[in-house]
């Protein structure tokens, strides 16, 4: 929660960059959201992040340990003889599974709270995060939390598979302590970041207030393409790429830290 709340307004900036069909800069989100709605301001959704944070490192790890797990019998051998690539497989099945029951709808309720705030055909309609939960569910029912479903599963568990895949994959040695780990964290962050950034800003667009002008996710790409170009897909690519080294880092140091603490009471590890 700690690093959520130092590392939110990076991602506020990133989102409101990647919901703009416009090419805003960092300063201009900067500057527009001071003057309007002052420090304060950058914190706009952020509790979707902050309230949805252990169920979200809950079902990441145990989804990762548990898909591991599946692929290795009882005296810990590699049963598909995947070798490195099982980080890889592992991290997608964890992915998937935290972006169906937790990343989409907090992304989803983040992203129309900050795309709320930059409304032009009035004032903001989402007094707080329990207000805009409660509109949205009242005016779309469940689902309205759950859009942009299909792309935030690509997104996530294309993410997670990369982080925990080239995570796994660098050396031990590499990674053997809380400092080392998270440089070796921030590493696979910032990678999946540079690879997956256009499905980010896809999902961003079909989370907002005008989704309903997208039909699919193939019909979002193609319009995004048509109306901004190949660049618009890394939209918002510096703060994001910045948030996602500092947080795969400090979650990459901490986990190896509780793992070993837990491996002194069960094998964690199959």
């Amino acid at each position: 929660i700690f690093e959520i709340c130092c590392t939110y307004p990076i991602e506020y900036t990133k989102t409101a960059m990647q919901l703009s069909t416009e090419n805003l800069s960092t300063k201009q989100v900067i500057q527009s959201t001071y003057q309007s709605s002052g420090a304060m301001g950058f914190y706009r959704g952020l509790p979707s992040m902050v309230y949805f944070a252990a169920p979200k490192a809950a079902i990441r790890f145990s989804g990762f340990e548990a898909c591991s797990g599946l692929l290795t019998d009882g005296n810990g051998n590699d049963i598909y003889n995947l070798g490195k690539a099982k980080g890889f497989i592992a991290g997608l099945g964890a992915g998937t599974l935290e972006a169906i029951f937790v990343t989409t709808p907090q992304e989803t309720i983040k992203v129309r709270l900050i795309n709320d705030a930059f409304r032009t055909d009035g004032p903001p309609k989402y007094k707080s995060f329990f207000h805009g939960v409660k509109t949205i569910v009242g005016e779309q029912g469940f689902v309205g939390v759950y859009k942009g479903l299909v792309p935030t599963i690509i997104k996530v568990s294309t993410a997670q598979a990369t982080r925990f895949g080239v995570f796994n994959f660098i050396p031990a040695e590499n990674r053997n302590t809380p400092l080392k780990a998270a440089g070796s964290g921030a590493f696979a962050g910032g990678v999946s970041v540079l690879l997956f950034q256009g499905i980010d800003v896809v999902k961003s667009r079909m989370q907002g207030l005008d989704a309903n002008k997208y039909r699919s996710t193939g019909h979002c790409i193609s319009e995004i393409l048509k109306n901004e170009g190949p660049l618009a897909f890394y939209k918002g690519v510096g703060p994001r790429l910045t948030r996602v080294c500092c947080e795969v880092g400090i979650t990459m140091s901490i986990y190896g830290e509780i793992v070993k603490v837990l491996d002194k009471f069960w094998k964690t590890d199959p």
